[in-house]
């Protein structure tokens, strides 16, 4: 070795193993959170689809694995709804416990419904914008799994209230008020990434990037009422 980096593997050069070493290599493989995530996740609040246009065109080591923090970002959900028991608190009397049923199950299947958006995104660009700058599916992927992070990540940050102010009737009308802002501004941020990754204008493409959002809310509508009809079906049988 005459460098501090294999020319070959990349692989930095190390040292026989002491006890600090395998602390902190311990700490390095299990750690969910680091200087990346905090990076790229700051970065994607205002540029989406600048994030992903530079991890896709090959800038990859300044920003997070998009896989690595949409299971960071699912995983930071998932412990605060079932920290604030989010699913506990029903408007109205529930006598034969189906609906808690239910809400067992959405937490169950809570990482397949919360890639239900991924989908719709990578649809609505699919038809909107095909094959624009050459993107693959794969890229467009990309795209949407980032997407999909910072909107979990702002609905964890939405859901911290209910941690704070446990009064059924705060809960239901935070419940209430999420379903009309928390919809429109998941369009918002995905129309925003769009142009970004697109490199579109709103001047002159603002009618493509309407029709854009409209079809991700359509889409993603649809795949929650096919999942909410499924939850259904898997407890009543």
């Amino acid at each position: 070795m005459t460098t501090a980096y294999c020319g070959r593997c990349g692989q930095k050069a190390a040292k026989r193993f002491v006890w600090h070493d395998l602390r902190k290599e311990t700490w390095d493989r299990l750690r969910l959170f680091e200087l990346p995530a905090v990076r790229t996740l700051g970065k994607l609040v205002v540029r989406p689809g600048t994030v992903a246009r530079d991890y896709v065109m090959g800038r990859r080591t300044t920003w997070m694995h998009p896989l690595k923090l949409l299971v960071a970002t699912v995983a930071v959900l998932v412990l605060l709804l079932a920290t604030n028991q989010y699913f506990s608190v029903y408007a109205g009397v529930d006598r034969d416990g189906v609906v808690k049923r239910m809400a067992a199950q959405v937490l169950a299947y809570s990482n397949w419904s919360f890639s239900l958006g991924i989908v719709a995104i990578i649809v609505a660009a699919a038809i909107v914008f095909p094959r624009r700058l050459g993107y693959n599916l794969v890229e467009v992927a990309v795209l949407a799994i980032y997407c999909q992070s910072i909107v979990l990540a702002f609905t964890s940050v939405n859901l911290l209230p209910t941690l704070i102010w446990r009064d059924p009737a705060f809960i239901l009308a935070h419940k209430a008020a999420s379903q009309i802002y928390v919809p429109i501004l998941k369009t918002v941020i995905v129309v925003v990434a769009y142009r970004q990754f697109f490199l579109l204008s709103w001047r002159t493409d603002w009618p493509r990037l309407v029709l854009a959002g409209i079809m991700v809310a359509a889409v993603n509508w649809t795949l929650l009422r096919i999942y909410a009809w499924a939850i259904l079906w898997l407890v009543s049988r």
